[in-house]
């Protein structure tokens, strides 16, 4: 790394273990908006006794939309 400059994250759900991406600084430019669904400003939550096991199902939801709004924070590189 860079002297600091970039931050090393490790993902196991990605497929490839060779492509490689860069994001920048979300302070110094806007590459993707998320945001809630109107009436939804949260996780949520709902629990119940399991029928499985000797404790409770414990199910989380939440509705949120996202999209780029500028690809040139985004860059992708295939690898070897």
């Amino acid at each position: 790394m860079d002297s600091g400059r970039l931050t090393l994250i490790i993902e196991p759900r990605l497929s490839s273990t060779t492509r490689w991406y860069i994001v920048a600084d979300p302070v110094e430019m806007d590459g993707l908006e998320y945001a809630y669904l109107s009436g939804a400003e949260g996780a949520m939550v709902e629990s119940q006794p399991s029928r499985d096991i000797d404790g409770v199902d414990v199910t989380v939801k939440m509705d949120f939309g996202c999209g780029f709004v500028d690809h040139r924070g985004w860059y992708a590189n295939a690898g070897a």
